[in-house]
């Protein structure tokens, strides 16, 4: 009976040394595939325009930009902008892909880049993810 004990205890005590490779799948996301952010000079003086997409798994209620963020490259925030249908920035209903440009009335000559959160998913517990631009100086 010690000899059989020995044995388990042994054959346990090597099973539990030996590697084992666990996979869990994640996503970075639940709801958003993809994202993408940019931003470019305005028809106007001083103008800059920050154009985003928001890909989603499927056809959702919240889609779109919860906020973008416009800095100067001095790293000062010149303005924040919230989202909501009104303004453009969040779809005013359910969709899968959602695009829109948003025009930010800047000082001309001056360099900004933003950084926009995108969101996806139920009308509460949406995911988001955040996009920084490069940089563009508004036009004089």
């Amino acid at each position: 009976m010690k000899k059989i004990s020995f044995i388990l205890a042994t054959v346990l005590s090597i099973l539990l040394l030996c590697p084992v490779d666990a996979h869990a799948q994640t996503r970075a996301s639940q709801y958003i595939l993809s994202n993408t952010a940019s931003i470019s000079q305005g028809d106007g003086s001083g103008e800059v325009v920050v154009n985003f997409t928001v890909q989603a798994i499927r056809s959702l209620p919240k889609i779109g930009a919860i906020k973008i963020d416009i800095y100067r490259t001095s790293g000062d925030r010149a303005v924040t902008i919230w989202g909501n249908a009104s303004n453009g920035l969040l779809s005013s209903k359910s969709a899968t892909r959602y695009s829109y440009s948003y025009t930010y009335k800047g000082i001309p000559t001056v360099s900004y880049y933003a950084v926009v959160t995108v969101c996806a998913g139920p009308s509460i517990n949406y995911d988001t993810r955040t996009v920084k631009t490069s940089v563009v100086q508004a036009p004089k």
